[in-house]
């Protein structure tokens, strides 16, 4: 039989714990307990049954699975984090793609030209707007999880919470919720 030597199996908890303290734009971390993943849960599906960036409601898929995840951590981020690129916001008519976020400013020009309603990173589809109208109760939110290469190679889930898990991460750090200098991701790793 082959040995496994890939990387994302080599990680350890510590490794990875390792990994988020140097990020760039990580200023905090902590191992979150049992407890404290059922509490981040709790609080993320009442947020779910709120609506979502004023849109409609949603739910943090990206975040309940980095929560399954056996070694979860909470970081705080500062203004000098470099988020994703990549797709992670979803916005879903059923199951058609009436929206997304768009982080190319060279794809988000063409999209306006195109006649695409742009709303910062936001895109809607016109062609897709009389779908969203006709069908609000259906559409729903989806926000995935993150793409941070640097943690790619040891398989983590991260993910960017509802402002009431964000609230309580701040709380457990110690820190002012209203600072708007900081941000939070939950990162699940096996």
């Amino acid at each position: 039989m082959k040995e496994d030597t890939s990387l994302e199996k080599s990680f350890s908890c510590s490794q990875t714990e390792e990994v988020l303290r140097n990020l760039k734009g990580i200023v905090g971390v902590t191992r979150l307990t049992e407890e404290d993943k059922k509490e981040a849960a709790r609080l993320e599906k009442e947020a779910d049954e709120g609506v979502l960036m004023g849109i409609c409601k949603g739910i943090n898929l990206g975040l309940f699975e980095a929560l399954e995840k056996k070694n979860v951590f909470a970081c705080i981020s500062d203004e000098t984090m470099v988020w994703p690129k990549e797709s992670y916001v979803l916005i879903l008519c059923g199951s058609e793609l009436v929206g997304q976020d768009v982080y190319d400013e060279t794809k988000l020009q063409e999209m306006k030209n195109r006649g695409e309603i742009v709303a910062g990173n936001l895109v809607f589809y016109r062609n897709k707007m009389n779908m969203f109208k006709e069908h609000k109760s259906e559409t729903r939110v989806h926000l995935l999880a993150m793409q941070i290469p640097e943690l790619k190679a040891c398989g983590a889930i991260v993910a960017s919470p509802s402002p009431p898990v964000d609230i309580f991460i701040r709380e457990k750090f110690g820190l002012d919720p209203q600072d708007s200098k900081l941000g939070s991701i939950i990162v699940g790793v096996d």
